[in-house]
């Protein structure tokens, strides 16, 4: 029999904690309380040998970009790298180069890249950038990977261009960024080996674990809300099983939305419309709702997460600040992407000096950082404790 809750609209939270007198490194230390069998083993995350110079490299290497849509954290995570590049000096000055924090478009920016970069080894290919990627467009894209001379690496975000270009129909090096769960969806096969000799992924195996350890922590709830496209891509981005794996740990129940994904920009309204009667439902049934990666623009975000406001149910959002920024009420990210720039930029020098893909470092994670929203919060009715306030990197909705 399910637990019972208060009704819509008297739905209690947890006990608000006592301000302790408690650093910001004491908060997070206690909400990860318990964390230590959620973190990587010290052996796949040992320092590898020294980084190569572009002095090692004998020829130049051609590369292409390819992203499953446009999204900030992808356009992100690519400038970190190039700016990494810069200072390792495997590119010249990009003094200029047209990114600013938060913008999705990646296009403008790869096609300054083909005439400004400077590179003594790296021709960024002006015409080898693809975003929303279809099927066509696939196996366009595929076909000219065969062409040998053509592509000699490409930097892939997210895990529906992942999926597209971890195939054996090409030899061409695929380095794959901003995944939720590469394993899962079949883009890498391990944590230690890739399973492929020219397919890489960067892997945090236990990110949305430790996530969903502190939402936990915070509201000790028992009925989790989750919606996501239950196919198997689908669950590969919403990192089902690490859901799964830290209710069965944790002892919550999870209160399950499906939700098809848009098939193209025509299909998104029909998606949205879905997304609107899932979330509702959730906001109704479950105590606390976990925002998986969704296929809505941020800008619609505030409007599809009304219910959640309306009916006082603590937000989580896997994406990061974001979405905070826009209703969710909290969410860990980076603090910046500088590390995961460097692992980057190493992992391209590396390959280019000859190193054997297959086998390098894919795990890297950072110290979190926590986010909240302040005006979300009064809203549902919950006091941010004092110590929390202390450990966030970003506050918002601060009226």
């Amino acid at each position: 029999m399910s637990p019972a809750f208060p009704p819509p609209g008297r739905r209690t939270l947890p006990d608000q904690p006592r301000t302790a007198a408690i650093t910001r490194r004491g908060w997070m230390a206690g909400a990860a309380a318990g964390l230590g069998a959620l973190c990587s083993s010290p052996a796949l995350l040992a320092a590898p040998r020294p980084l190569p110079s572009a002095r090692d490299v004998p020829r130049r290497w051609r590369v292409g970009y390819a992203e499953s849509m446009p999204y900030g954290n992808y356009a992100a995570t690519l400038a970190a790298i190039l700016g990494e590049l810069e200072r390792m000096g495997w590119t010249g000055a990009l003094t200029g180069m047209p990114y600013r924090p938060g913008q999705t478009d990646t296009a403008a920016l790869w096609s300054w890249l083909a005439t400004h970069a400077g590179s003594p080894v790296l021709d960024f290919v002006a015409d080898a950038h693809a975003t929303n990627l279809t099927p066509d467009g696939t196996a366009a894209l595929v076909s000219r990977l065969r062409d040998p001379g053509d592509i000699d690496l490409m930097i892939v975000m997210g895990t529906v261009a992942g999926v597209a270009l971890a195939t054996d129909a090409h030899r061409v090096p695929v380095l794959t960024f901003s995944c939720t769960n590469p394993v899962a969806a079949g883009i890498v096969a391990s944590e230690a080996d890739t399973g492929r000799d020219h397919v890489w992924a960067h892997l945090d195996p236990r990110r949305f674990q430790r996530q969903l350890a502190i939402f936990h922590r915070t509201f000790r709830f028992q009925r989790l809300g989750i919606a996501y496209d239950d196919s198997p891509t689908g669950r590969a981005i919403a990192s089902l099983p690490d859901i799964e794996a830290s209710a069965e740990r944790l002892g919550f129940a999870l209160v399950r939305r499906h939700v098809r994904a848009p098939i193209d920009h025509l299909d998104q309204y029909r998606y949205e419309v879905d997304l609107t009667a899932a979330w509702d439902g959730l906001s109704r049934e479950a105590d606390a709702v976990y925002i998986t990666y969704g296929r809505w623009p941020l800008d619609r975000f505030s409007s599809l997460v009304r219910p959640f406001l309306k009916r006082r149910i603590p937000t989580f959002s896997q994406l990061g600040p974001e979405e905070v920024e826009r209703g969710a009420l909290m969410s860990i990210a980076r603090a910046d992407m500088a590390g995961i720039g460097h692992f980057g930029a190493a992992t391209i020098a590396r390959v280019m000096a000859g190193e054997p893909l297959r086998h390098l470092p894919q795990v890297y994670f950072d110290t979190p950082s926590i986010a909240w929203n302040a005006a979300t919060a009064a809203a549902i009715g919950y006091r941010i404790p004092f110590p929390a306030l202390l450990a966030a990197d970003s506050l918002h909705g601060v009226l």
